[in-house]
């Protein structure tokens, strides 16, 4: 199984789950399922970061308007972190 339709699965589940605790009408077991949920749903979101996006991940962070895309300082340790991940050719 890849590491992507695996994330995928397990967020389908956390959605079923979340819809599952969305019925429940007793406060602290709401609060329990939302927490591990929360949980559930952060390590998703690491193993996604991780997993998927790897070295690819700062191109999705957000950019000032009024600044260029890539300063240089950026463009060096982006450069650094694609070859770590095997890319040889800017």
């Amino acid at each position: 199984q890849t590491p992507l339709s695996r994330i995928l699965q397990e967020f389908e589940q956390i959605q079923r789950e979340q819809r599952e605790a969305n019925a429940c009408t007793e406060r602290q077991e709401w609060w329990e399922r939302r927490s591990r949920l929360d949980l559930r749903m952060q390590s998703l979101i690491q193993s996604l970061d991780s997993e998927i996006l790897g070295c690819w991940r700062g191109l999705l962070l957000p950019r000032d308007p009024e600044n260029s895309p890539l300063d240089e300082q950026e463009l060096s340790g982006l450069l650094q972190e694609l070859q770590e991940c095997g890319w040889d050719r800017p």
